[in-house]
């Protein structure tokens, strides 16, 4: 039951993807990225998220500093869900009704994910550079 002067919570959110390292290390200074979210859980200050893709009304994001193994995560509608980034096997999350689309981005779109995954690891990353095979 919600107060009747209550507010509805507004999520907001936004990504820009950046080819640029220098600049993505800039824009971390510049942000201070490393403020919490405002629902208390707080990024470390090296932690960036890169938009790969939009398609069918999910979003494909890869973050700056991660752990193993190398995964991206896709969001719909408040759902997330993470896939690994060599077979696309759904680590964890929902979205369930949409990994035949997911697979068949993936299956397109894997260099494209490889590219955004490399371009986004910091020197300092615990998971490198991705390599096929």
């Amino acid at each position: 039951m919600s107060k009747p002067n209550a507010r509805p919570r507004v999520q907001r959110e936004w990504v820009v993807p950046f080819d640029d390292a220098d600049a993505v290390a800039k824009l971390r200074i510049a942000l201070n990225i490393s403020e919490s979210k405002g629902d208390g859980r707080r990024f470390p200050s090296d932690t960036l998220f890169v938009l790969v893709d939009r398609f069918g009304g999910l979003k494909v994001e890869v973050f700056s500093n991660e752990h193993p193994p190398p995964h991206f995560r896709v969001k719909c509608n408040g759902e997330t869900a993470n896939y690994r980034i060599d077979n696309c096997k759904q680590l964890n999350g929902g979205l369930k009704r949409y990994y035949r689309e997911i697979r068949s981005w993936h299956s397109t779109y894997k260099p494209k994910l490889i590219e955004k995954w490399n371009d986004s690891r910091p020197t300092h990353c615990t998971v490198g550079l991705y390599k096929e095979g």
